[in-house]
């Protein structure tokens, strides 16, 4: 396979995966409701740069390393899984809290880093990329593929959770978030704590 086509399949596959609803869905989509549209797509910057980092590690070869070193994946999981497990907790302690106040306790700095951490918090993440990577990267890529492919996953995870706040952003969103805040949050928190316990749960 020669690198145009193995960048174009690659870029494929993750856009495919970037779409499928996970932690990163959630904390945009909820961002976006309660704090409005600018905060999220802090949030998803943050989401891409940190996929960007963990597509030049699967670049450099860091899931086999992971494989070699089980006891390294391990530490990221329970960590990832705990921090997943704590952002749960907090969206349904705070669910009952008015959305002015929710909205006026999130800085666009703060949505940045809650992106970012929440990405790199999956462990998972660099799997999927190194399986693709593995699985459709030439035996002997050209230097701007190496480059261009990170820099382009980034880009997708970025502008799909653009759209992702913007879609939430608006008034009908916004509208019912205010009416059924408690059980919107709690539901979103509940599929957290699911996705938080398969991933500990992870062989």
């Amino acid at each position: 396979m020669d690198s145009l086509t193995a960048y174009i399949a690659i870029s494929s596959a993750i856009i495919v995966g970037a779409v499928s609803p996970g932690p990163s869905f959630i904390i945009v989509a909820k961002t976006s409701l309660s704090a409005g549209r600018r905060v999220a797509q802090f949030t998803a910057l943050g989401i891409g740069i940190a996929g960007t980092i963990y597509a030049s590690l699967a670049a450099i070869g860091l899931a086999a390393a992971l494989h070699s070193y089980p006891m390294l994946f391990t530490a990221i999981k329970y960590l990832g899984g705990g921090y997943l497990a704590y952002i749960a907790v907090a969206m349904i302690r705070f669910a009952r809290t008015p959305l002015e106040e929710t909205a006026a306790s999130l800085s666009s700095e703060q949505g940045f880093r809650r992106g970012f951490v929440t990405q790199l918090s999956n462990p998972k993440t660099i799997v999927v990329y190194a399986s693709v990577f593995a699985a459709l990267m030439p035996s002997k890529p050209e230097l701007w593929l190496i480059v261009a492919q990170p820099l382009t996953i980034g880009l997708i995870e970025v502008v799909w959770y653009f759209l992702v706040a913007r879609m939430f952003a608006t008034a009908a969103a916004s509208s019912l978030y205010a009416r059924r805040k408690p059980v919107i949050d709690c539901l979103a928190g509940g599929v957290m704590l699911l996705l938080a316990a398969k991933l500990l749960l992870l062989p």
